[in-house]
């Protein structure tokens, strides 16, 4: 019964979200599957849906993005029939943040209930659903990474450790070295003055050498632990310069992010992959051809710099305050972000636009009209550094 209750609710809630593409429009096909995970257990968490391609056929009205819930794999909507070239995007995202997984679908024209078999046209990875699941399960990092997963940490780390064994020696021989000329100077009274020279010259070089050995233990702990937050310089919503019209797929970043891993790529507010929907090289972007983007699209680029940064401390998976009812406009942080820019303020796994969806006034967020503001049951996430 429970189970019963669970699909009609996704059914009801996947209606409510396409409600505006029905009424403008009667030719719509409607697709209904059950959606499994890899280990055969039913899916639940949110699957966001975006026209890619070519404009929808005159008068139809296609939303730019659309999230629909699936509540124990019950998948059921209606989509704008997209053979004419286009394709949808569609973004898997499991409720406790463990799944992920991104499919290109190509909907036809059809009367009849499709299945995710008949409208699928690639997969990154994904799960497969009750009616001809791929074979393949989504493959995703296993934290923590491990040095030898690296390529060349390794043998750097080898290399850092040897040069400080043989430091580490020479300063005990140093050392040593130093103690010998005290116990020289204590016993030769006429030789003080050279001696204390020489030694004052040997402590010269052990502190240079201790400072070495500072200097190269930080080095193997950021190395083994990453950037420290502290001497990182982060760049917040760059917009990548070049031409968004469907053709160009090169785009160039005002910095070469540092390390290539700290880069994250938005494109109308959802997460693109490197290596399934771009190349990173330097400071340059390249999409692969089903990702390329197009006009009016929104891209937003954050990442990392080496550098001497301000002290920050970091604010991860926060829900700020207010009722989520789809009247409340007002919501409220735990702090206030610091930068402004460093806030990234997602609903239901979509990152929204600041300026756009909603404005920041220290800690309060203020969504732009009720259209915007969250849904009872809509999930309201905030990432920032203050």
């Amino acid at each position: 019964m429970r189970t019963f209750q669970h699909r009609f609710l996704a059914s009801l809630v996947c209606a409510v979200a396409f409600l505006g593409c029905a009424l403008a429009q009667s030719a719509l096909t409607p697709i209904r599957d059950t959606v499994t995970n890899p280990d055969g257990t039913l899916f639940n968490g949110t699957i966001t849906i975006t026209w890619n391609g070519a404009p929808p056929p005159s008068g139809t009205v296609s939303p730019l993005s659309v999230t629909a819930r699936v509540y124990n794999g019950a998948l059921s909507l209606l989509l704008v029939p997209n053979s004419n070239g286009a394709t949808y995007q569609a973004v898997y995202n499991s409720s406790d943040g463990t799944v992920t997984w991104t499919e290109t679908w190509q909907v036809p024209a059809s009367t009849t209930a499709l299945t995710l078999s008949q409208i699928r046209v690639s997969s990154g990875s994904n799960s497969g659903s009750g009616s001809g699941s791929s074979s393949s399960g989504p493959t995703y990092a296993t934290l923590p990474i491990s040095i030898s997963e690296i390529t060349g940490l390794s043998s750097d780390l080898d290399t850092i450790n040897s040069s400080l064994s043989s430091l580490t020696s020479t300063v005990n021989s140093l050392n040593s070295t130093v103690t010998n000329l005290s116990s020289t100077v204590t016993s030769n009274n006429n030789s003080i003055t050279s001696l204390n020279s020489t030694v004052n010259t040997l402590n010269t070089q052990v502190s240079n050498l201790s400072n070495t050995v500072a200097t190269l233990t930080s080095t193997v702990n950021t190395l083994s632990n990453g950037q420290s937050a502290n001497s990182a310089v982060f760049v917040d919503g760059e917009t990548p310069s070049g031409t968004a019209n469907g053709v160009n797929a090169t785009f160039t970043l005002a910095n070469a992010p540092s390390p290539s891993s700290s880069l994250e790529l938005y494109r109308n507010g959802i997460l693109q992959m490197p290596g399934v929907d771009y190349t990173l090289s330097g400071n340059s972007i390249t999409f692969l051809s089903h990702s390329l983007p197009q006009a009016n699209d929104i891209l937003q680029a954050f990442y990392r710099l080496p550098g001497s940064g301000p002290s920050a401390s970091f604010v991860d998976g926060e829900i700020p305050s207010g009722a989520i009812d789809g009247v409340n406009l007002v919501f409220t942080l735990a702090n206030a972000p610091n930068p402004a820019s460093s806030l990234k303020l997602y609903k239901n796994g979509v990152l929204l636009q600041q300026n756009t969806d909603y404005t920041l006034s220290g800690s309060t967020i203020t969504f732009a009209s009720p259209s915007i503001a969250p849904l009872s049951g809509d999930l309201l996430t905030a990432f920032y550094r203050h």
